[in-house]
């Protein structure tokens, strides 16, 4: 294990992929999306994933130059992202909700043709950066069994919401409606690290089981809802597999954002201030023995202000990746 400083990282995801065509304003949305997700501690939506990024663009199943559309009325839009990296599309949707809000109070945008869009945090915390309380979802290919099922039906489907506090304040929720990520189980999978129990389905070891049982099974389907059937895409069960290859066809996925300007409901201020008392409250409460209370947030916070300092944790074969992007030019890293 080692840790390599977020600049250098960086510095060879953006060369990676400004060879493959994107512009610097789509590979700085890249770069910066699964950088924050590391530098956050969510290591399973960092920059692990860009290999297989890579692989989309280099497969023709991402398009380096996506053909954006826009459609809708008010406060209301549909964006086509014509086969974009999801990180791009969903940067792109999360601005223009952003915008919506300041400029009609509310903004919800859909998103059709995109892919895998990292860590919906990316985008809530964008939005909150821009002044506005934001929530993001997206559907995924099946990997989550309904309540007392065996075969997968539903994406892990996440749902995230963040919002600004008093200062540097910060409420973020990001979880996946299954009861914990495939990547995570991926990874432990390949450096032979047990599965705790209720991840999966006994027996079934494709098929993950939902948060909190037919609850999380709810909210799955709900944010099927808003993103494919909103968007008029295809089901999680009729999605192909992220890490399946080849990787020529494009996978059609879906994404939701919806941004709040809360100057709209009161003072901005205030609101700030008042969710800065509840977030205070909720740290102040008495803690179990060998426990700690938090709020959404805190633990990625501190984990990001530590990596900032000390650089994001790699295995040798991840840097052996990113090191075999560097172009002569660009030195090692200390």
């Amino acid at each position: 294990m080692r840790r390599v400083p977020a600049t250098v990282l960086a510095g060879l995801m953006g060369e990676a992929l400004r060879r493959r065509g994107l512009s610097e304003e789509h590979a700085g949305y890249v770069a910066d999306g699964l950088l924050e997700a590391s530098l956050r501690g969510i290591d399973t939506h960092g920059v692990r994933l860009f290999p297989t990024y890579l692989a989309e663009l280099d497969g023709g199943r991402s398009r380096a130059h996506p053909d954006f559309q826009w459609s809708g009325k008010g406060a209301a839009k549909t964006l086509d992202a014509g086969g974009a990296l999801g990180l791009v599309a969903g940067r792109t949707a999360a601005d223009e909700a952003a915008r919506l809000a300041h400029e009609l109070g509310v903004g919800a945008v859909s998103v059709r043709n995109s892919n895998h869009f990292g860590a919906a945090s990316v985008y809530t915390l964008e939005m909150a950066r821009r002044g506005v309380l934001g929530l993001s979802f997206t559907n995924s290919d099946a990997l989550v069994a309904p309540h007392g099922g065996v075969r997968p039906v539903f994406g892990t489907n996440p749902i995230s919401m963040a919002a600004r506090g008093a200062g540097n304040d910060l409420f973020c929720a990001d979880f996946a409606t299954s009861q914990v990520s495939y990547s995570k189980v991926k990874h432990h999978r390949a450096h032979g690290l047990p599965l705790e129990p209720g991840w999966v389905v006994e027996g079934e070891e494709t098929a993950l089981k939902p948060l909190g049982g037919h609850k999380g099974q709810c909210l799955g389907m709900m944010v099927e809802i808003l993103c494919a059937l909103l968007a008029g895409m295809p089901l999680d069960h009729e999605l192909s597999h992220l890490y399946a290859p080849p990787y020529d066809e494009p996978r059609r996925v879906a994404h939701f954002f919806l941004a709040f300007d809360v100057g709209a409901f009161r003072d901005p201020a205030d609101f700030q201030v008042d969710l800065s008392r509840f977030l205070g409250l909720v740290r102040a409460e008495p803690a179990a023995p060998d426990a700690r209370v938090v709020a959404p947030g805190d633990l990625e916070e501190e984990t990001a202000a530590e990596r900032q300092i000390q650089g994001i944790p790699l295995e040798e074969e991840e840097w052996a990746f990113f090191e075999g992007l560097r172009s002569p030019a660009v030195p090692s890293p200390p």
